[in-house]
């Protein structure tokens, strides 16, 4: 009878697994995932990354713009200075001024508002490089991001597989026990009518012991667990323990998986076009920037005074005074180049620095595709030996099952003893638990060859 259940409970996995192939995980693990995503602090960083280089390329656009500025001014002026003015002869007073040198000093208020505008019309292609290289850096950070979120996601549905297998230990746990326990029944009744001896009480107790020892472990391990998905998620484990799922083998075609959409790959493949928009940019340096530039301003003079001292020909001093001079408005339009001729070799070396980036991050992607396409191959020769050896997990688990149930049988018509009945019970718990562990790891196989593709989230989420 026991052998009929047995197989019934297996026939049950099989249907379960051909119908679990389809999804890769259970629907009650997409919210919990979701939301570890949404609050994963890491992913809040970068998302805000994303939003810096985003204000970066409107200011850097912003330089394309019309800059205009307000300037007020107050101010004292005072000089002393030498002149040389022509000679201007007055006839009628016979009288010559400003003959040879004069020396004079000057005083005065100057006030003067005025509005400056200035636009770059040509900037050597330096801003519109720049912003393609911010561009480009900002879309490598969006597949960081990705990779990121795949990360969490596989986190947290290898820290749900690992709690059901907890589930799955805890049946073999409760199982044992209710027949160890119906057995030490049995052994008391037979001590009592002298057909065992209290040994065989005694070896039964202490198997009970160390499933008691098993559970106490168990029960730590799973408190863990949820404390974790609990720091994961951000979600009370109230509604973390409320999901429970089948933990079965997964079926997938490992061959069919490529680093075609690894989010590591694309990042470092943009980012190289980023330091090549640097390159340019850099080498834009080196042209003529051009600028239109426009100004309008009112500018008063008050109080100002000019002497002239010893005036030749007349041995005087000559003062002169203004009260008042304005003059508005004073406006300014023009167009401006800048070239830089000669800057003491730093734009050649910024040019070699920009070239040694490209450089670094082609070997780097090179390297990273060497490296994970190795990673890859691995994986699915992991996931096909995982899904080998379950088999013969599942062949070991039949024979384990069979033992144990000619073992109760033969105990309980005394054609064994208590240690044999004790070993097949012990090694039925072995092969069961090896069994659902060999599962777990079969799964943890499939989420790596996922990751490592950069499928994982898609197959989630899709």
């Amino acid at each position: 009878m026991l052998r009929k259940l047995f197989l019934c409970f297996f026939s049950g996995i099989t249907i379960s697994q051909i119908s679990y192939a389809q999804e890769i995980i259970n629907e009650e693990l997409k919210a919990p995932i979701i939301n570890a995503i949404e609050t994963n602090y890491a992913i809040k960083n970068k998302l805000l990354e994303v939003d810096k280089n985003k204000y970066q390329i409107d200011e850097v656009k912003g330089k394309l713009k019309p800059d205009v500025s307000a300037l007020a001014l107050g101010s004292y002026f005072y000089s002393n200075g030498i002149i040389d003015l022509p000679t201007k002869s007055l006839n009628n007073l016979g009288i010559t001024l400003f003959e040879g040198n004069q020396s004079f000093n000057n005083s005065m208020f100057i006030g003067s508002v005025g509005v400056n505008a200035k636009q770059i019309i040509f900037s050597g292609l330096q801003i519109p490089n720049a912003i393609k290289a911010i561009e480009e850096k900002n879309i490598a950070f969006d597949y960081l991001t990705a990779a990121e979120k795949e990360t969490i996601a596989k986190d947290v549905i290898e820290t749900f597989d690992q709690i059901m297998l907890l589930e799955k230990v805890q049946e073999l746990i409760d199982n044992s026990a209710k027949r160890l326990n119906k057995e030490h029944l049995k052994v008391q009744k037979a001590i009592q009518n002298g057909l065992a001896i209290p040994y065989d009480r005694e070896k039964i107790k202490l198997a009970l012991l160390e499933l008691e020892n098993k559970q106490i472990e168990l029960n730590g391990t799973r408190k863990l667990l949820y404390e974790k998905l609990a720091m994961l998620t951000h979600l009370p484990k109230d509604n973390l323990e409320v999901i429970h799922y089948n933990l079965s083998p997964i079926d997938l075609l490992a061959n069919e998986y490529s680093l075609e959409n690894k989010q590591e790959i694309k990042a470092l493949e943009h980012s190289i076009k980023a330091y090549e928009f640097l390159y340019k940019k850099e080498k834009g340096s080196h042209l003529p920037q051009v600028f239109a530039f426009a100004g309008s301003s009112y500018s008063s003079i008050f109080g100002q005074r000019l002497n002239f001292m010893n005036v030749a020909n007349t041995n005087r001093d000559i003062k002169l005074k203004v009260n008042q001079l304005t003059f508005f408005p004073n406006i300014l339009v023009g167009i401006g180049a800048k070239w830089e001729i000669f800057d003491g070799g730093q734009h050649k070396n910024r040019l070699l620095q920009a070239k040694s980036d490209i450089e670094i991050n082609e070997n780097k992607l090179i390297d990273a595709k060497e490296k994970l396409n190795l990673l890859l191959s691995k994986n699915k020769i992991d996931y096909e030996t995982s899904t080998q050896k379950l088999k013969v997990n599942e062949q070991q688990n039949t024979v384990a099952s069979n033992n144990l149930e000619i073992a109760s049988k033969r105990f309980q018509e005394g054609l064994i003893d208590v240690t044999e009945r004790l070993s097949a019970e012990n090694d039925y718990y072995k092969a069961n638990l090896g069994y659902y562990s060999q599962i777990l790891d079969q799964r943890s196989k499939t989420y790596e060859i996922l990751n490592t593709s950069g499928e994982l989230l898609n197959k989630i989420l899709n």
